[in-house]
């Protein structure tokens, strides 16, 4: 029986704007939030990491471009969400991977880590003609799992729209997985620092 292989699509083009600084390389730990998603993602087995970068492309990609992952510029980040993943999605699509499914997530979220990552794998292999999201409480979305049987519909994807689309869609085909607690986004200098109190100086 052959192993389920995942291209994890780790979307990270935004120019962090309500942040005043690019939030990729905000500091969590001893990394970075952007160097912290990759770590979660190599942790995983028969998973392939890409990283999609946009805005400040050269900065981010000098801090994280000796780790094991394929890097790809999306010169049309301004467009939004859409076309980091549809950039993501072409190359491998063009490339000719023999991917199963693909896992699309964003740096914003450090609190998923590799636990949450395996556990919608495993759903996916249960069900692999469903989608396999993160129930967020108020909504479900990434990070997902998307069957290759999707990989077309998401490499058309220009607009500022993501996976939540597709989820929308095929709610009927979608199988989730709690998050609630977890997928808590960082996208002020507020969040950011209330969520990095709550990880490591409560």
């Amino acid at each position: 029986m052959s192993k389920t292989k995942i291209a994890h699509l780790i979307l990270a083009a935004g120019s962090s704007s309500r942040m005043g600084t690019p939030k990729q390389l905000l500091p969590w730990a001893n990394t970075t939030l952007i160097e912290n998603a990759i770590q979660q993602s190599l942790a995983l087995e028969n998973v392939d990491t890409f990283v999609v970068l946009g805005a400040n492309f050269k900065l981010i990609n000098d801090r994280i471009k000796n780790s094991s992952i394929t890097i790809l510029n999306n010169t049309n980040w301004q467009s939004g969400m859409g076309s980091s993943i549809s950039c993501g999605i072409n190359y491998i699509v063009h490339k000719d991977f023999c991917y199963d499914a693909v896992l699309i997530s964003v740096i914003d979220q450090p609190l998923i880590e590799a636990d949450h990552f395996s556990k919608l794998i495993t759903g996916f292999k249960e069900k692999p003609d469903h989608i396999v999201a993160s129930d967020l409480g108020n909504r479900i979305g990434v990070p997902a799992l998307f069957s290759k049987n999707l990989f077309s519909e998401l490499s058309k994807f220009n607009k500022d729209y993501g996976a939540r689309y597709l989820i929308d869609k095929y709610q009927n085909r979608t199988k989730t997985i709690p998050a609630k607690d977890i997928a808590i986004d960082v996208d002020t200098v507020e969040q950011y620092e209330a969520l990095y109190k709550r990880k490591f100086l409560s």
